[in-house]
């Protein structure tokens, strides 16, 4: 039975067969019901909410279960030491970012990274130099980071003391990891991954995963493209270098209480990784988003181009003269639940979780879309500001809101970004421009924090 292959299943089970009283936290005890008699809706996973009690081993030390669940996935993953996370993607790149962090160390980052890479990088007191994606990925659309951009930084900075991209990003785009790899090899820097999105690139032939493509860490956020809680997420260690020292820095950022319902998913996940059949069904996952796309292009949707992950399927907005709140509308009206909507892409994010309904629902959604297109729009690239404070000192220093319009020759005093997982238009440190207010007033940005 597929529960006596999961070693923290195992683990667990064998807790709740003592039916010892729990005189330790949660405070529910493990009872389905509120002391009221109002029954709890998690349909009985509240018996395994545990904490780390004997038997069930304990996160940041791991030499039981836990142990045993991290070296089933470094074998899954091909890894030298895989860490579990059950703060999610986050606290792995916290971890990355504190294992290569030097004192005024510079950081070399693809300017489309994920908002904690920032605020990391400022407790870190770490520097970022910045690497703008390409943009040629479509309209509005980040890009991706060119290996020749990364070498010509890398030969004009001795400095440097990682690279920091993230690949794929939120609508799937890919970066040449490998090539990327290669470059930090021959300038001996290590090459941090954010594959937060990029979990099952594993299970494909053949493999995109960072660590099969050269990367010294990279995380996966296991729990956006696998069947993991929200939450649920892996440390990959590349260069045996940095395994001594990856419990400690983990340890610095993580919860004391990981949720156990999480890391549990986790080990369920790995039984599933482990039978065989996860790459045929990631192929039949990136074949039927394939046939939606081609759909979807025939009624004049835009494509993105360039290599990218196929279990998404995006959208155009922009071509419809619509707004990203009435275009995601349109697809609530369908009973579709999109991932995210902007004035520009809509982001649909497919798993082997999804039903044949469920793809059924978007191609009757496509096939009676009845919108002429209204072509494409003007796109204004990122302006390149000068830093005039360092990260650390921008966010921790007194602030206050402004509008928009009157923020120019001011500092920032946090990230300023037209969407969610777009491209910061300004980072904090940096000093606002007339480039850069008129952008965020085009993107519907109103107010920005500035420096005092």
């Amino acid at each position: 039975m597929m529960e006596k292959q999961t070693p923290l299943f195992k683990a667990v089970s064998a807790y709740l067969a003592r039916d010892a009283s729990r005189f330790h936290m949660p405070g529910h005890k493990g009872f389905p019901a509120n002391r009221s008699g109002e029954r709890l809706p998690f349909g009985g996973a509240e018996r395994y909410d545990i904490t780390e009690v004997e038997g069930a081993d304990s996160l940041y030390e791991a030499d039981g279960a836990l142990r045993a669940l991290e070296e089933a996935y470094a074998k899954l993953y091909g890894s030298k030491r895989t860490l579990l996370s059950a703060g999610g993607a986050t606290l792995c790149i916290q971890t990355m970012l504190a294992l290569v962090a030097k004192p005024g160390g510079r950081v070399l980052a693809g300017r489309n990274l994920h908002t904690s890479a920032v605020s990391a990088m400022a407790l870190l007191g770490l520097t970022p130099v910045w690497i703008y994606p390409d943009g040629a990925a479509g309209c509005g659309m980040g890009g991706r980071i060119r290996p020749e951009e990364v070498e010509e930084c890398l030969r004009g900075d001795a400095g440097v003391c990682a690279v920091y991209i993230t690949s794929p990003d939120y609508f799937g785009v890919l970066s040449d990891v490998g090539e990327i790899a290669r470059i930090c090899r021959f300038y001996r820097v290590p090459l941090l991954v954010d594959n937060a999105h990029g979990a099952h690139l594993k299970f494909q032939t053949p493999s995109l995963h960072p660590i099969d493509l050269g990367a010294d860490l990279c995380c996966d956020s296991l729990h956006k493209t696998l069947p993991v809680l929200t939450g649920g997420a892996l440390l990959h260690i590349g260069n045996p270098r940095y395994i001594p020292a990856a419990k400690q820095k983990m340890a610095l950022f993580g919860s004391t209480s990981p949720s156990y319902l999480i890391l549990l998913s986790i080990d369920r996940c790995a039984a599933y990784l482990e039978c065989g059949h996860v790459a045929e069904e990631f192929a039949a996952v990136r074949d039927r988003v394939k046939e939606l796309e081609q759909l979807a292009v025939q009624k004049g949707f835009v494509p993105l181009t360039g290599p990218r992950d196929y279990t998404k399927l995006v959208l155009s907005v922009y071509n419809w003269g619509l707004t990203g709140a009435e275009f995601g509308a349109r697809l609530r009206e369908a009973g579709i639940e999109p991932e995210y909507v902007s004035g520009h892409w809509a982001v649909l994010m497919a798993s082997p979780e999804n039903t044949g309904g469920d793809y059924r629902r978007v191609s009757k959604f496509l096939n009676a879309w009845d919108l002429p297109s209204v072509g494409g729009e003007e796109y204004y690239p990122v302006p390149r500001l000068e830093a005039a404070l360092s990260l650390r000192d921008a966010i921790f220093a007194p602030s206050e809101t402004v509008p928009v319009e009157n923020s120019e020759g001011r500092v920032a005093a946090s990230m300023v970004c037209p969407c969610p997982p777009g491209i910061p238009v300004v980072m904090p440190g940096e000093k606002i421009n007339r480039d850069a207010v008129n952008l965020l007033k085009t993107s519907g940005n109103s107010i920005v924090k500035v420096i005092l």
